[in-house]
Protein backbone atom coordinates (compact mmCIF):
# COMPACT_ATOMS: atom_id res chain seq x y z
CA UNK A 1 0.00 0.00 0.00
CA UNK A 2 1.04 2.91 -0.64
CA UNK A 3 1.83 6.03 1.64
CA UNK A 4 0.64 9.63 0.37
CA UNK A 5 3.75 11.71 0.63
CA UNK A 6 4.85 15.26 0.05
CA UNK A 7 8.51 16.20 -1.46
CA UNK A 8 9.39 19.54 -0.49
CA UNK A 9 12.83 21.41 -0.53
CA UNK A 10 14.44 21.09 3.00
CA UNK A 11 14.40 23.59 5.09
CA UNK A 12 16.17 24.74 8.31
CA UNK A 13 13.12 23.82 10.77
CA UNK A 14 13.44 20.50 9.40
CA UNK A 15 16.87 19.63 10.31
CA UNK A 16 16.28 18.33 14.20
CA UNK A 17 14.22 15.31 12.07
CA UNK A 18 17.16 15.04 9.44
CA UNK A 19 19.49 14.54 12.11
CA UNK A 20 17.12 12.21 14.02
CA UNK A 21 16.61 10.42 10.57
CA UNK A 22 20.94 10.45 10.15
CA UNK A 23 21.80 9.35 13.29
CA UNK A 24 19.46 5.96 12.76
CA UNK A 25 20.69 5.42 9.39
CA UNK A 26 24.43 4.27 8.71
CA UNK A 27 24.64 4.62 5.05
CA UNK A 28 26.70 7.90 4.10
CA UNK A 29 30.09 8.33 3.39
CA UNK A 30 29.97 11.87 4.87
CA UNK A 31 31.36 12.61 8.38
CA UNK A 32 29.54 12.94 11.24
CA UNK A 33 31.04 16.19 11.87
CA UNK A 34 29.19 17.28 8.68
CA UNK A 35 25.83 16.34 9.94
CA UNK A 36 25.91 18.95 12.99
CA UNK A 37 22.79 21.59 12.81
CA UNK A 38 24.85 24.77 11.92
CA UNK A 39 26.79 23.39 9.52
CA UNK A 40 23.65 22.23 7.45
CA UNK A 41 22.15 25.28 8.17
CA UNK A 42 24.83 26.79 6.15
CA UNK A 43 25.23 24.12 3.89
CA UNK A 44 21.18 25.10 2.97
CA UNK A 45 21.38 28.64 2.86
CA UNK A 46 24.56 28.51 0.28
CA UNK A 47 22.61 25.45 -1.76
CA UNK A 48 18.94 26.91 -1.83
CA UNK A 49 15.77 24.70 -2.65
CA UNK A 50 18.15 21.55 -3.60
CA UNK A 51 18.18 19.40 -1.31
CA UNK A 52 14.68 17.70 -0.09
CA UNK A 53 12.45 15.93 2.65
CA UNK A 54 9.71 13.49 2.07
CA UNK A 55 6.93 13.87 4.43
CA UNK A 56 3.71 12.29 5.50
CA UNK A 57 0.51 14.87 4.99
CA UNK A 58 0.71 15.25 8.92
CA UNK A 59 3.99 16.59 8.32
CA UNK A 60 5.99 14.01 9.96
CA UNK A 61 9.85 13.55 7.73
CA UNK A 62 10.15 10.04 6.31
CA UNK A 63 13.43 10.73 4.90
CA UNK A 64 16.00 13.21 3.02
CA UNK A 65 18.03 14.01 0.02
CA UNK A 66 20.93 16.04 0.87
CA UNK A 67 21.82 17.92 -2.67
CA UNK A 68 24.32 20.58 -3.11
CA UNK A 69 26.44 22.41 -6.13
CA UNK A 70 29.47 24.25 -6.73
CA UNK A 71 28.34 26.21 -10.15
CA UNK A 72 29.65 23.76 -12.06
CA UNK A 73 28.24 19.85 -10.50
CA UNK A 74 25.79 18.80 -8.62
CA UNK A 75 26.29 16.78 -5.38
CA UNK A 76 24.10 14.17 -3.96
CA UNK A 77 25.52 12.89 -0.50
CA UNK A 78 22.88 11.06 1.35
CA UNK A 79 19.51 9.50 0.38
CA UNK A 80 17.89 8.21 3.29
CA UNK A 81 14.15 6.91 4.16
CA UNK A 82 12.93 5.47 7.25
CA UNK A 83 13.14 1.60 6.73
CA UNK A 84 8.70 1.33 7.41
CA UNK A 85 8.00 3.08 4.26
CA UNK A 86 8.57 2.39 0.03
CA UNK A 87 12.12 3.69 0.41
CA UNK A 88 12.99 2.99 -3.37
CA UNK A 89 9.88 5.19 -4.38
CA UNK A 90 10.60 7.64 -2.23
CA UNK A 91 13.85 8.02 -2.68
CA UNK A 92 13.54 8.25 -6.65
CA UNK A 93 10.80 11.06 -6.21
CA UNK A 94 13.36 13.15 -3.99
CA UNK A 95 16.28 12.18 -6.25
CA UNK A 96 13.50 14.15 -9.74
CA UNK A 97 12.97 16.81 -7.34
CA UNK A 98 16.51 17.88 -6.16
CA UNK A 99 17.50 16.96 -9.94
CA UNK A 100 15.03 19.56 -11.74
CA UNK A 101 16.10 22.17 -9.00
CA UNK A 102 19.42 21.78 -10.08
CA UNK A 103 18.84 21.98 -13.58
CA UNK A 104 16.95 25.34 -12.86
CA UNK A 105 20.09 26.47 -11.89
CA UNK A 106 21.94 25.03 -14.90
CA UNK A 107 23.55 22.36 -13.36
CA UNK A 108 23.50 19.25 -15.47
CA UNK A 109 25.98 16.13 -14.28
CA UNK A 110 27.34 15.55 -10.81
CA UNK A 111 28.53 13.07 -8.01
CA UNK A 112 26.76 10.84 -6.00
CA UNK A 113 28.30 9.75 -2.76
CA UNK A 114 27.15 6.62 -1.72
CA UNK A 115 27.75 3.50 0.35
CA UNK A 116 24.83 1.07 -0.64
CA UNK A 117 22.06 3.82 -2.09
CA UNK A 118 18.80 2.95 -1.40
CA UNK A 119 18.24 4.01 -4.99
CA UNK A 120 21.19 1.80 -6.34
CA UNK A 121 20.64 2.17 -10.23
CA UNK A 122 24.43 3.26 -11.35
CA UNK A 123 22.84 2.82 -14.96
CA UNK A 124 20.62 5.36 -14.33
CA UNK A 125 23.18 7.93 -12.44
CA UNK A 126 25.18 7.24 -15.50
CA UNK A 127 22.42 7.51 -17.75
CA UNK A 128 22.03 11.61 -16.89
CA UNK A 129 25.76 11.98 -16.78
CA UNK A 130 26.56 12.07 -13.08
CA UNK A 131 29.27 9.68 -11.62
CA UNK A 132 28.62 7.17 -8.36
CA UNK A 133 31.48 7.70 -5.86
CA UNK A 134 31.25 4.14 -3.85
CA UNK A 135 32.59 4.89 -0.35
CA UNK A 136 35.23 2.02 0.59
CA UNK A 137 35.49 3.46 3.69
CA UNK A 138 32.25 3.85 5.47
CA UNK A 139 33.82 2.87 8.70
CA UNK A 140 35.99 5.50 8.67
CA UNK A 141 34.09 7.97 7.61
CA UNK A 142 30.98 7.89 10.73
Amino acid sequence: MEVEIIIRAMEESDLEYVLELRNIDSNSVVSKNFYKKEVLMNYLKRNPEVSSVACTVEGKIIGFLLCGHDGIRGFIYHIAVYDKYEIRRISKIMVNRSLSELKKVGINTGFIFTQSSTFDLEEFWDSIGWTVIPDKTSKENT
